[in-house]
């Protein structure tokens, strides 16, 4: 099949973790005989000779290049409110855009035009989709109908996007139910979760040890990990409160959260106030490739997501499909799509969402009880790699291009 795909964010280069599933997700269906171009923002951090690998076009948008600041989660302040700048960028990579992906689908007779978030990709996808009379697919993330629902001058491009759509998929019910909200037919909608590299991510003794030795961690103590961009919908400071609770009873754990983001200095704050420093890291950077070694190092995996005061909230969080595939012990909110792939109590374990006080029951639950925590770990490897394996995923969606196609 050839597809010609559209999206605000793709690795810059091999490693970089931002839009790291849209690249798993194209190069799968790639490697299984599919052409696939994409078409992605210029960005200066870009490595031209691995985006030409993949097929990847980096469209220019704005001179001089060093301000192509579009995509990779800095168009969002907090995940909150749009940046200024947001508003000019995304109109001119929409222009610029919208020519590029014309040309690349008439030049390379694509079958489907499959794009990623509503806003810029699915406008864009769209008015090319109207123009050759290509079937257009969407694939929504999250803070794409976060954005489409709190900016109402948004509207009518929206609802000239669900006019225009063949299907789309959503990695959660909850956003497939968010969607069909603002006016999409709810037989457009099918709700797809993520995928995972099963191979990348497994349990791995070797990975554990590397990470090991650059955190020198205690030898006593329990590790206590949480990933992601330092935002407000990823909950951080409810995990960071839970700490001394924890604490009280299992004084012998070392917490750590990995990541970058606007909130690095209130969370640290937070830390500081709470008088738990000898037992807190904060790594600001980890590189994705290496994301494996810290899941396997960890006892247990926090995600506390929550729905955030503007009401943004996760698609599905990718660590959650990353730390089940790598085989870990974790405590999620339950919130958004993690219940579609987090079972309490059989695969992992659900708290409330803003409720740190369900969030240290859990962890001390898990600390105490190291064969329920073994028992988690098992049953999560093997829902990945039943379920949400990379090649499944892509199955299923190509199976959305071929009901268009007919």
């Amino acid at each position: 099949m050839n597809i010609a795909s559209i999206t605000s964010s793709y690795p810059r280069y091999p490693g970089d973790g931002v839009g790291s599933f849209v690249h798993s997700l194209l190069s799968t269906l790639s490697s299984q005989g599919h052409q696939v171009n994409v078409l992605a923002p210029y960005d200066p951090k870009s490595s031209r000779e691995w985006l030409a690998q993949w097929k990847v076009k980096p469209v220019g948008f704005i001179w001089p290049k060093k301000w192509s600041l579009l995509g990779h989660s800095r168009s969002l302040i907090g995940d909150l409110t749009l940046k200024w700048h947001a508003y000019p960028l995304v109109l001119l990579f929409t222009f610029f855009a919208f020519f590029h992906l014309l040309h690349l689908v008439k030049q390379s007779r694509a079958q489907v035009i499959y794009a990623h978030w509503l806003i810029p990709g699915g406008l864009i996808g769209a008015m090319v989709a109207r123009l050759t009379k290509t079937p257009l697919v969407i694939s929504l993330h999250g803070s794409d109908v976060y954005v489409a629902e709190r900016y109402l001058f948004l509207k009518p491009f929206i609802s000239f996007i669900f006019k225009s759509v063949c299907q789309v998929t959503a990695c959660s019910k909850d956003l497939a139910n968010r969607v069909i909200k603002m006016g999409l037919l709810p037989e457009k909608v099918s709700v797809i979760p993520y995928g995972v590299d099963t191979e990348l991510f497994r349990p791995d003794t070797h990975s554990a040890q590397k990470a090991k030795k650059k955190l020198s961690p205690p030898n006593s103590h329990k590790i206590v990990l949480a990933l992601g961009r330092l935002v407000h919908k990823k909950g951080f400071a409810y995990f960071i409160r839970s700490i001394p609770i924890i604490l009280s009873s299992h004084p012998n754990t070392l917490f750590i959260i990995g990541g970058e983001g606007d909130l690095r200095l209130e969370l640290q704050e937070l830390v500081d106030s709470l008088k738990i420093q000898s037992h807190f890291r904060f790594l600001e950077h980890i590189p994705w490739q290496e994301t494996r070694d810290y899941l396997t190092l960890a006892d247990i995996i926090v995600v506390p997501s929550i729905i955030d005061v503007a009401g943004n909230v996760d698609g599905l969080p990718n660590v959650v499909l990353e730390a089940m595939s790598t085989g870990c012990a974790i405590v999620a909110s339950e919130v958004a799509g993690i219940p579609d792939v987090i079972q309490h109590n059989q695969n992992g374990l659900l708290v409330p969402p803003r409720d740190e006080k369900a969030l240290s029951s859990a962890i001390i639950t898990l600390l105490t009880n190291s064969g329920l925590r073994n028992q988690l770990r098992a049953a999560a490897r093997l829902s990945a790699v039943s379920n949400l394996s990379w090649f499944n995923i892509s199955q299923r969606i190509i199976r959305i291009f071929e009901k268009c196609l007919s």
